[in-house]
């Protein structure tokens, strides 16, 4: 005996359109009639496409042996609502399918009758592969699934390797089923070479099928083990439309990757002033939505793991997730991506807002993106440097440099600040220009006799300027700092006055040893 389910994975049955009366998908059939209402056993009944079929087609469906009708022939034919609301009654399958003659159809069931007495019909599935390849070759995915969820009489699911739903499902699994995902995501689901594996959750079964190609995982089928359902027949149609959806997978991975490198090579470009007119920048940022007609404003943000932490994987993907959805909070776009070390964050702004209120916008939302990222991720450090804005997005190779300077030279600032604006970094901003020789002569001339005593008597004279400027040239806080008696503060500072043959009470003398101080801690 056969059922509608196992010969609808047969050809020419595959292509068979489904009116109605699909629940009775299950029902078994142990012969097939052309044109007979004189049954005498469990049959499939051949009926020509016509309109006397359609008259007749509520008589065939009431008769007891009937399990299913197959009308055949190329004509158009409609088929009133009453007619399929009858047959999902009945629970008796209807199916259309575009073949002329009745007799290669019967000796069709035959062979399929035979290699299913004979245990062979694996051969029948095997064969059914082809068809899904070719489904997906000429309607793409979304009909795949749709087919597959009608073959199935139940809604399945695509799912990424995360479990979460595949955003080019066309499916009817929606922002719902979520919590469920999540509920079933935290099961231990072994990623080999299985297969499928079972899922519980209460007293529901749910099988979760691999999709696979060697060691490359890229999700999985997702579908409920409902009671009645012939699984044996379910598992092997989901398993041999395995190939078509992985090949699938396959190549819009390829085509994304090349998309993505395609769209680094851009950004890469965009922040090193390699791009030839704005209206190549305007034009080549449509491709991916993103309009540089509209202000915008550069961050860098650098992630560390704390000292004590020896080894920590940063989850990226999440991160910029978590960014994007800060940045979608304040009514704006953004693109985020990695380069360098840095993950990089430029920011489409309002068009009316002001130099200063654009300024103050942006230190706030980066405070509250960093505030954020280091309470998700508490083993980070999150630092974070803006640039300057332009009034040409083509400049803004100028503001990521700002925005790299501010994170590295900002660190150096007396107050320390995990978010800096370039404009707000002092002295610092002014001697990145300088080269690192100058530098180095410079703050050696200064300090470096200091330095030698320090090295030579194990004293701390270089510290004791430090905290002194660190606390804006206040003896009593200083000295606390230092655990020292104020009196002993100002003997050693009368002492490093006449080391460095300056006086603190000049202001010029403080700034040449402020000075000094930044630039040796740059270069260190």
């Amino acid at each position: 005996m056969l059922t509608l389910q196992e010969i609808i994975s047969a050809s020419p049955f595959h292509h068979a359109e489904i009116i109605g009366g699909w629940e009775g998908k299950e029902r078994h059939f142990t012969t097939i009639q052309n044109n007979s209402i004189r049954l005498e056993e469990p049959s499939l009944v051949l009926l020509p496409k016509s309109v006397s079929t359609v008259i007749q087609l509520n008589e065939y469906l009431s008769v007891p042996y009937v399990q299913g009708i197959l009308i055949y022939g190329n004509e158009d034919l409609f088929i009133p609502t009453t007619t399929i609301d009858a047959a999902d009654t009945y629970k008796k399958p209807v199916l259309l399918i575009n073949e002329t003659n009745p007799d290669s159809i019967i000796q069709k069931f035959a062979d399929l009758q035979h290699l299913k007495t004979s245990g062979l019909y694996h051969y029948v599935w095997e064969r059914s592969t082809s068809y899904w390849l070719q489904l997906m070759n000429d309607r793409g995915l979304a009909w795949v699934l749709h087919r597959l969820r009608l073959f199935l009489g139940q809604e399945i699911l695509l799912v990424n390797k995360e479990l979460q739903i595949f955003s080019i499902d066309e499916g009817n699994w929606t922002s719902v089923h979520e919590p469920f995902l999540n509920s079933i995501a935290n099961q231990h689901v072994t990623n080999n070479q299985g297969t499928f594996s079972l899922i519980k959750r209460g007293a529901d079964d749910y099988l979760l099928f691999q999709l696979h190609s060697g060691e490359k995982h890229f999700g999985y089928i997702l579908f409920q083990e409902l009671p009645g359902m012939m699984i044996d027949i379910s598992i092997e149609q989901i398993t041999h439309a395995l190939p078509a959806i992985v090949t699938y997978l396959m190549k819009e991975e390829a085509v994304m990757e090349a998309h993505r490198s395609y769209k680094q090579h851009f950004l890469y470009n965009l922040l090193y002033n390699n791009l030839e007119s704005e209206q190549g920048l305007i034009s080549q940022g449509n491709q991916w939505g993103w309009d540089f007609t509209i202000p915008t404003q550069l961050m860098v943000m650098r992630l560390n793991a704390k000292s004590d932490i020896p080894k920590l994987t940063i989850d990226l993907e999440a991160i910029i997730r978590k960014i994007r959805s800060l940045v979608s909070s304040a009514f704006l776009q953004a693109i985020i991506f990695p380069i360098q070390g840095n993950i990089v964050i430029i920011v489409f702004d309002n068009r009316d807002n002001t130099p200063k209120k654009r300024k103050e916008f942006m230190i706030s939302l980066a405070n509250k993106i960093q505030k954020e990222i280091e309470y998700a991720q508490p083993n980070m450090e999150c630092h974070i440097g803006l640039g300057r804005h332009y009034p040409s997005n083509m400049e803004l190779f100028r503001s990521f440099y700002e925005a790299k300077v501010a994170l590295e030279l900002g660190k150096f600032e007396t107050k320390k600040n995990s978010v800096r604006h370039f404009e707000d970094i002092g002295i610092a901003r002014l001697l990145s220009n300088i080269h690192n020789d100058l530098l180095h002569e410079y703050y050696q001339e200064t300090l470096g006799e200091l330095i030698l005593l320090d090295e030579t008597n194990d004293d701390f004279y270089l510290e004791t300027l430090e905290v002194f400027f660190y606390n804006n040239g206040d003896i009593n806080q200083t000295a606390e700092h230092l655990y020292i008696h104020p009196n002993t503060l100002r003997k050693r500072l009368k002492r490093l006055e006449s080391i460095l043959n300056i006086d603190f009470n000049q202001l010029d003398d403080m700034l040449k040893i402020f000075v000094a101080i930044k630039i040796m801690k740059m270069l260190k």
